[in-house]
Order: C-alpha cells, then sequence, then structure tokens
C-alpha cells in the first residue's frame, strides 16, 4: 500500500510548480526561482526572463516543500503586502497560483512561510 501512495503523489506532483524569490526597489530587478514537481529548479532572469536549469532535486526535498506547502496553516495565511523590496513564493497547480505570498523584505512574516522561504532560499543559493 505504502508503495501506492508514493505513485499518487509523484503524479500529483507533476502538476505543482512554486515560484519564489525577491527584488524590486529602483532597478525593478527581481531573482527569480521556479521549482517544478518534476524536481526542476530554474532561474529566471531579470528583465530577459532566460531561464536556466540549476539543478534537479531528489524525490524527498521535492515532496518535503510540497508537503510543507499543502498544510492547512498555509492556507489560512494570507500575505499580499508588497514593498520596494518584496519576497514571494507562489504555489501553483496546473499552471494555475492558487496561493500567493509576498512581503516588503525584512518584515516579519508567520512561522510557516519564513520557514519554506528559507528552505527553498538554501536550495538555489539565494
Amino acid at each position: 500500500m505504502m508503495g501506492c501512495k508514493i505513485l499518487v503523489y509523484k503524479k500529483y506532483a507533476e502538476s505543482l510548480s512554486v515560484s519564489f524569490g525577491s527584488g524590486g526597489g529602483f532597478t525593478g530587478a527581481v531573482d527569480e526561482f521556479i521549482l517544478s514537481g518534476n524536481g526542476q529548479l530554474k532561474s529566471i532572469k531579470s528583465f530577459s526572463k532566460d531561464t536556466i536549469v540549476l539543478k534537479s532535486l531528489s524525490s524527498k526535498e521535492i515532496k518535503k516543500i510540497f508537503k510543507m506547502l499543502e498544510t492547512k496553516s498555509m492556507d489560512n495565511i494570507k500575505l499580499e503586502t508588497p514593498g520596494n523590496m518584496t519576497s514571494f513564493i507562489y504555489f501553483s497547480k496546473a499552471g494555475k497560483i492558487t496561493h500567493k505570498y509576498q512581503w516588503p523584505e525584512g518584515s516579519s512574516v508567520p512561522k510557516e512561510i519564513a520557514e519554506i522561504f528559507k528552505l527553498l532560499c538554501q536550495l538555489s543559493n539565494l
């Protein structure tokens, strides 16, 4: 039975993605990354929108990240207050943003947001 559960999660994870990063300010430059359900971590270059594949994450890392994003406590967080310099996390299912979190850099955020953002930044070396 456990094997079936993992296969179902893998199939479901293929339609998931998370975009995250920070930027803005005078130049409007943004450091943006996208983690796809298949494990590819990509960097999106500001202004040109060119993408570069940085690395592929293990299924264990992917599962941890998407499980963190799908908790009920994340559903209850409303955080859409961009600032001059803004950090953000956008969670998408099947290409549609389902959760959008954005906040001014340096401001206090809920623990769940801080933890997932820290993990994502560590993975991308942001």
